[in-house]
């Protein structure tokens, strides 16, 4: 499933990948996941830290809360 979404993702406009990230960030702040500040840490820290693609970065995260969606 993380390499399906990777692929979606990187296939997808870069405007399209920051919506999706507001979408996800906003589905994991509403179930208390992570405070708000924690998650953007995490998300500068994969991105510009661990050089992670975005699109891996918003693959991750999507499983997150994957099977309470599901």
């Amino acid at each position: 499933m993380m390499k399906y979404l990777e692929r979606y993702y990187s296939n997808i406009s870069e405007k399209d990948q920051k919506n999706k990230l507001e979408e996800i960030l906003g589905r994991l702040k509403d179930m208390n996941f992570l405070d708000p500040e924690t998650l953007e840490e995490v998300v500068h820290s994969l991105l510009n830290d661990e050089s992670w693609p975005f699109a891996k970065v918003l693959a991750h995260l999507d499983m997150i809360d994957l099977e309470e969606r599901t």
